[in-house]
């Protein structure tokens, strides 16, 4: 009977051991990973003081089919010349001419006005080229005196034309002005860069 007790003591002896492991095992499984993974890094983004080098590509020309964005400008536009003249009473002043394309729209010279209007007409040596006619508005409306008749007054008339226009004749009935313009300078800046081209002289 003195053996019965031993053999208890070291039954419960082994039986705490196992539950301990037990136990320590769990808190292993169960312990939360704190070092981050790999896909966890985060990578610093690179800066120009971490080396490499920075190259600047030329610039590629589009070729025409490629050029989306002149394709449509050209479909809509046409060559021409923007006169801007300062007509006070009779006398008629060249302000600018420049060439440039201009919307599709605005190249018809057969407007309906219905009042008074201001007349371009373009000449290549002599021969007419292109014509437009644009409102002259010279009444204008004052509040407490009504209408007021303005004789001074600045204007823009398009041209539409393909050739190189070298004089403008302005006609503004309303105030009886008149004036034949020589616009060739407006073609100056063109021809220097490229001598050859359609608005040069030949």
């Amino acid at each position: 009977m003195t053996g019965t007790p031993t053999i208890l003591a070291g039954l419960a002896a082994v039986v705490l051991a196992a539950s301990l492991a037990h136990v320590a095992l769990a808190q292993v499984a169960t312990k939360p990973t704190t070092e981050p993974t790999a896909t966890q890094i985060e990578r610093p983004t690179p800066r120009a003081s971490h080396g490499g080098k920075a190259e600047v590509l030329p610039p590629q020309p589009l070729g025409e089919s490629a050029d989306t964005v002149n394709q449509l400008v050209l479909s809509e536009t046409v060559d021409g010349i923007i006169i801007v003249v300062t007509i006070d009473g009779s006398a008629v002043k060249l302000d600018s001419a420049t060439p440039a394309r201009i919307p599709r729209r605005m190249s018809s010279s057969a407007r309906q006005t219905g009042g008074d209007t201001v007349k371009a007409t373009g000449l290549v040596g002599g021969r007419v080229v292109a014509t437009t006619i644009i409102p002259d508005n010279v009444l204008n409306a004052s509040e407490g005196t009504g209408l007021v008749r303005t004789t001074l007054r600045q204007v823009s008339l398009v041209l539409a034309t393909d050739s190189p226009i070298d004089t403008v004749v302005i006609e503004a009935p309303a105030t009886s002005a008149s004036a034949s313009l020589d616009v060739r300078r407006a073609y100056a800046q063109i021809c220097d860069a490229d001598p050859r081209g359609k608005w040069c002289p030949r």
